[in-house]
């Protein structure tokens, strides 16, 4: 049996009544006793009425295309109700993500049930009207590039307004932008598809701290997903690569798999590299990320095959054929040439300015 729409309101509305009203609804709504908190409530109600209900997000995989992540809904209403609390208060959310994501999903359609707030998805709205539309104790879901297009117009937010970026790092000028423009906080949500949320943070400078539902396993090798109703925990692995800072404080120092965010779209650089070493005018080349000053899009360098042929035409030829070859996010925005690749003095592979 599938969990239509209608249900999942109907069972994530109560929580927001109260913990007494939500137990006698869950008692008399499913017939069981009645457990000891209402995120068990609901847990145990979809695990033993909906047993292995699942939803089916989009990712995106080492080779750029977009792959099937399938999540159980226990566990993304154990999500859900964590983040309720997270966000106690909130009057509204304020959605400019799409909802078929999980990060849109948890926030945009689970979140406000639980905490009995509308959505506005003003995913198809100016930037520039949003200052006309935000209200005190709005939510503003977002991402990385969205809010920096936000301070490039220097948004102004009235007071109490909480943003909340997640996808990928934020860049702490950014979010010192946003609080300049007005913004109350800004939430920092540190996940990936395969495992929801992991960590918080409100400020940027501080290490996320492990969302309740996870623990740590010995040796810090894997997370452990504490079961809603008292089963045994479920291990995962790390998506990135963390630096701990105690039992529950943690900094990401870089994803394992490399993937690094352009546009809020996972680019992997190795496999732009891999595509560009196709090309027959290419005899070696290294692709990396832009410098903060530099933009925020694929840097590549090339190595020609045939160092006489003019720099403008290799550069040509190259932005037609990666056209066909790679996605939009994937193309890198500057190209420099030159006999080798840059290294460091330990021969190591080195940086490079765009404008060399």
């Amino acid at each position: 049996m599938r969990l239509s729409a209608r249900t999942i309101a109907r069972i994530l509305s109560s929580l927001a009544e109260g913990r007494e009203v939500l137990q006698a609804k869950a008692a008399a709504f499913f017939g069981m006793d009645v457990p000891a908190a209402p995120s068990e409530t609901l847990a145990r109600a979809i695990a033993t009425h909906w047993p292995g209900e699942r939803l089916m997000f989009t990712t995106s995989g080492s080779t750029g295309e977009p792959r099937s992540c399938v999540r159980e809904m226990l566990w993304l209403v154990q999500e859900a109700c964590f983040l309720a609390g997270l966000f106690e208060g909130g009057k509204r959310v304020v959605s400019l993500v799409p909802a078929h994501h999980i990060y849109g999903f948890l926030f945009a359609a689970l979140l406000p049930e639980l905490l009995d707030a509308p959505v506005l998805d003003l995913k198809a709205t100016s930037l520039t009207s949003l200052a006309g539309i935000l209200e005190p104790g709005d939510i503003v879901l977002g991402f990385p590039l969205l809010w920096k297009k936000c301070g490039e117009i220097a948004l102004q937010y009235p007071e109490g307004v909480t943003g909340v970026t997640s996808t990928g790092p934020c860049r702490p000028e950014i979010i010192r932008a946003a609080l300049a423009g007005g913004l109350s906080r800004m939430a920092e949500i540190h996940g990936a598809t395969e495992t929801g949320g992991l960590g918080h943070r409100f400020h940027h400078a501080e290490p996320y701290r492990l969302m309740d539902h996870w623990a740590v396993s010995p040796g810090k090798t894997q997370l452990l997903r504490v079961h809603p109703h008292g089963g045994p925990a479920v291990p995962f692995l790390l998506p990135d690569e963390l630096r701990w800072e105690g039992e529950r404080l943690y900094r990401p120092t870089g994803r394992k798999d490399k993937a690094v965010q352009i546009g809020g779209v996972n680019v992997y650089p190795e496999r732009v590299r891999r595509v560009l070493m196709e090309h027959p005018l290419v005899k070696d080349a290294a692709v990396r990320l832009m410098r903060p000053q530099e933009g925020d899009r694929l840097k590549a360098y090339v190595v020609p095959v045939e160092s006489v042929i003019p720099s403008g035409s290799v550069i040509r030829d190259l932005r037609a054929y990666l056209a066909g070859a790679l996605s939009p996010p994937e193309i890198p925005r500057s190209f420099t040439l030159g006999a080798a690749l840059p290294k460091s003095a330990l021969g190591k592979d080195a940086d490079w300015s765009i404008s060399s």
